[in-house]
């Protein structure tokens, strides 16, 4: 259970600027070659997963976790 404080948790109260679409979720950070990355965001939208790299890995993971039986990111 958070500590609230004024009616907002304490999470909320200390990062009064996060982004409310980052709200509850964690962040995942990878490194490539700076040349890799054209050809990372080509591949993923070619392949019909996403115009952007987050849309992209979200759905070539979720398209990998549904073949596994395994429950989908949300």
């Amino acid at each position: 259970m958070e500590a609230s404080f004024s009616g907002q948790s304490m999470t909320a109260s200390f990062y009064p600027n996060q982004q409310s679409s980052r709200h509850g979720k964690a962040a995942i950070t990878i490194f490539v070659k700076p040349e890799a990355k054209a050809a990372i965001r080509a591949a993923l939208a070619d392949g019909g997963y996403g115009t952007s790299y987050q849309e992209g890995i979200v759905n070539l993971l979720n398209e990998l976790l549904d073949k596994q039986n395994r429950q989908p990111l949300l």
